[in-house]
């Protein structure tokens, strides 16, 4: 006698801070002091990393949730993509934890003891495994968070392959993880990095990963030259190590990555005005280092050439619902606000600390008189806050934008800055504006750096 029937299991791609449910029958569930019992096994451990125990609710089932767990295994702050490691790729190692697990049943056997079974009916640790709906492999906790609608979605169809991420496999037709369109403006030297799901369980061996991605520049006339930046291991991406590859290994580290497309990891040749970026994934066993086949979505990046010298412009990074980062630069409305705080003390106008309390007359130097005593600065912080405003902006923009003051983890290149600050969305509330309505429209925010500038003590 064991477990029974698995009744909902999650997908292989499921957002951590959405629920991520299982639930099982146990035909033994009517045994005296029943609960199920389960074990996870994160990021490969060989040994379970919890132990979780749960008695049948009134349906006699066993169901947990344990998207709390994965969440702390999602480390947003160690999030590099922007940077990568001087590399073109960067993979998901620290963001995207894998779990497996395996059920059993504790309740009190023949010998009159609380004994654990292994799933099956012997005694021992659970060994049931609860695989994902798509294949015998861990579930990959994402770092997005769907809004209540793509959540209910993609907990409803868990018997459908890969749920709400289905559209995103880059399996021909595939999506990169982001909420704006294929259309982007970008302006020189700005960062912009591309996320995507890296690894299809259902493909064949030599199509599980992207082969690579292909940027294509472009000038009045045309095409101009192109270049493929194969997704191995030396480009900062894997888990493939030669480009010539007929077949992959799974590596956890490597189920989502970023590729870093802006214009300034790239070498734009002279004259060009936009390009086009095309992810590629291999369709045969065939070894090959030249692009094989369209694995997703063509995105278009133009270059601005819109002279605005008003005000520097501010690019903001933010992660989507997805677990991707999507970016905007705020090119009107720029305002800096410092605001200095501090803690002060009084001190006496004489010095108890010397030989004499006070310098006199003849004493050199004597200046100390007029400047010791009164109010003394302990603790300084200055913080900076800026106000900025986008130019007219399309309806879909307003859609778009309005993702910002939603996002757990904005940051800011401000100032031309080459690396970003984090930032804070002041803004509590946005109207999503209807621009056939009100015809001019414009997005503005408030930010605050959430790391203050400490100042000298006096």
């Amino acid at each position: 006698m064991s477990i029974s029937a698995v009744n909902y299991k999650p997908h292989v791609y499921t957002p951590a801070y959405n629920p991520i449910p299982y639930s099982i029958t146990s035909n033994e569930n009517g045994q005296t002091d029943f609960s199920y019992v389960f074990d996870l096994y994160v990021n490969g451990a060989t040994g379970y990393t919890y132990r979780l125990k749960q008695r049948p609710n009134p349906a006699g089932a066993g169901m947990i949730d344990i998207s709390p767990i994965m969440q702390s295994y999602v480390e947003l702050s160690n999030w590099t993509a922007e940077q990568g490691w001087g590399k073109n790729f960067r993979n998901f190692s620290e963001i995207c934890p894998v779990v497996e697990v395996k059920a059993g049943e504790e309740y009190i056997g023949t010998n009159g003891q609380l004994t654990i079974f292994d799933g099956s009916g012997a005694t021992g640790a659970p060994a049931y495994n609860v695989y994902p709906a798509e294949a015998n492999v861990g579930v990959r906790a994402t770092p997005g968070a769907f809004d209540f609608t793509d959540q209910q979605d993609h907990l409803s169809d868990y018997l459908t392959d890969y749920g709400y991420f289905d559209e995103y496999l880059m399996d021909g037709d595939g999506k990169f993880l982001k909420r704006q369109g294929n259309n982007i403006t970008i302006q020189d030297n700005d960062v912009h990095t591309l996320s995507f799901i890296n690894w299809i369980d259902t493909a064949a061996t030599y199509a599980k990963a992207v082969q690579g991605i292909n940027i294509e520049y472009f000038n009045a006339s045309g095409s101009i030259s192109s270049t493929f930046i194969q997704n191995i291991t030396s480009n900062g991406g894997g888990p493939m190590t030669a480009a010539n590859y007929t077949s992959i290994s799974f590596d956890k580290d490597y189920v989502m990555m970023a590729v870093n497309v802006g214009t300034r990891d790239l070498s734009l040749p002279g004259g060009t005005t936009y390009y086009e970026v095309t992810p590629y994934y291999k369709d045969n066993a065939t070894a090959a280092t030249t692009p094989d086949a369209v694995a997703g979505e063509t995105v278009t990046f133009t270059l601005d050439t819109n002279c605005n010298d008003l005000y520097p412009p501010v690019r903001l990074s933010w992660l989507n619902d997805l677990g991707g980062r999507d970016y905007y630069n705020f090119t009107m409305k720029y305002e800096r606000t410092s605001r200095s705080q501090e803690t002060e003390y009084y001190q006496s106008v004489l010095d108890y600390t010397a030989l004499k309390p006070v310098k006199e007359i003849d004493d050199v130097p004597n200046y100390q008189n007029w400047l010791r005593g009164g109010n003394k600065s302990f603790n300084k912080t200055v913080t900076q806050t800026y106000r900025i405003e986008s130019d007219w902006v399309t309806q879909d923009e307003v859609d778009f934008l309005g993702a910002i003051p939603e996002s757990p983890s904005v940051w800011g290149y401000i100032d031309g800055a080459t690396n970003p600050v984090t930032v804070k969305v002041n803004n509590l509330d946005y109207t999503y504006k209807f621009v056939k309505q009100e015809k001019l429209v414009q997005a503005s925010f408030d930010l605050t750096f959430t790391k203050v500038q400490q100042k000298q003590t006096v």
